[in-house]
């Protein structure tokens, strides 16, 4: 596991525009699974629309459990939002 913190802000501006494709900064699983999903939906326009805005989400959710995931194995305090040292 790769021990250093991932930045959210970063996660944020790849996932937004990028959309599935900036996922990969924080989960290479979730960003394969988005795009399957958005390239089988793409007869539609509201299936990728809806993947854009699911990869913005996710990012941010696996960058904040991984940084928790870090911050437990070095023992460092949580503060009171969960997202980091104090």
């Amino acid at each position: 596991m790769n021990l250093r913190q991932k930045s959210r802000t970063t996660s944020a501006i790849l996932t937004f525009l990028f959309g599935p494709l900036g996922v990969f900064y924080s989960s290479a699983a979730g960003a394969i699974v988005l795009i399957l999903v958005a390239l089988v939906s793409a007869g539609t326009v509201i299936g990728p629309v809806l993947c854009w805005i699911a990869a913005i989400i996710w990012g941010d959710h696996t960058v904040r459990r991984h940084n928790e995931s870090v911050d437990r194995l070095l023992n460092r305090p949580l503060d009171d939002d969960g997202d980091g040292p104090q």
